[in-house]
C-alpha cells in the first residue's frame, strides 16, 4: 500500500478513507468498532495513516508471530545459500518484524 501511496501522492486522510475500503470481513467489522467507539466518545476520527496501521496491527499482528519473526531472523544462517539469498532473506525479516537496521552495519567504505 506505501507503494500505491506514494505513487499517487496520497494525503494521510485520503490513504485511511482508501484503506477502509479496502478491508473485507472482520478487518472491515473491527474498524467500524473502532470509529463508532470514537463518536461515541466525542473524538475525532482517525486520520493518519499511521494511526490506522498500528491499530489493525494491534488487533491483528499477535505478539506471538513478531516472536516468531524475531526467532526466524536470529536462527537465520547462510548454509548453503549465496550471499545476496543470505542478506535479502535477513533484510525481508528484518522489514516484516519493523526492526531498525544498523547503519554502521551497514556503510560502505569511501
Amino acid at each position: 500500500m506505501k507503494d500505491y501511496f506514494d505513487w499517487y501522492e496520497m494525503s494521510n486522510i485520503k490513504r485511511v478513507r482508501f484503506a477502509k475500503m479496502k478491508l473485507v470481513g472482520p478487518a472491515r467489522k473491527f474498524w467500524h468498532a473502532v470509529t463508532s467507539n470514537l463518536e461515541q466518545i466525542r473524538q475525532p476520527p482517525i486520520g493518519q495513516w499511521e494511526v490506522m496501521k498500528d491499530r489493525l496491527k494491534e488487533k491483528y499482528l499477535s505478539s506471538f508471530h513478531r516472536t516468531h519473526l524475531v526467532d526466524q531472523m536470529l536462527g537465520l544462517r547462510q548454509s548453503s545459500s549465496c550471499v545476496s539469498d543470505y542478506i535479502n532473506a535477513s533484510k525481508e525479516l528484518i522489514q516484516r518484524c519493523e526492526l531498525v537496521e544498523d547503519p554502521i552495519l551497514h556503510h560502505s567504505p569511501i
